[in-house]
């Protein structure tokens, strides 16, 4: 389980957001949850928890870690998204 949060524009929705993780993520991200939104002036801050694992083996933390840097880059190619770290 590893969380992330991502600060977008207010008007953003989340289901955009949620479709970038899910389709860099691929098939070990068997679930994506909302647990949190803040928003602030003009922006928002949406986290989520993502779910990885594979019916083959158990994962190691540098195989999620390279899902996640490839999550990281796919969200801030958008130049209105950035990723809270």
């Amino acid at each position: 389980v590893r969380d992330i949060a991502v600060l977008v524009p207010l008007n953003e929705k989340v289901e955009n957001v949620l479709d970038v993780i899910e389709n860099t993520a691929g098939s070990l991200l068997v679930d994506s949850d909302l647990f949190d939104i803040y928003e602030n002036g003009d922006e928002k801050s949406l986290a989520f928890h993502l779910i990885f694992q594979s019916p083959d083996k158990t994962l190691t933390d540098k195989e999620i870690n390279d899902i996640m840097e490839k999550i990281f880059a796919s969200i801030e190619a958008n130049p209105d998204w950035e990723v809270r770290k």
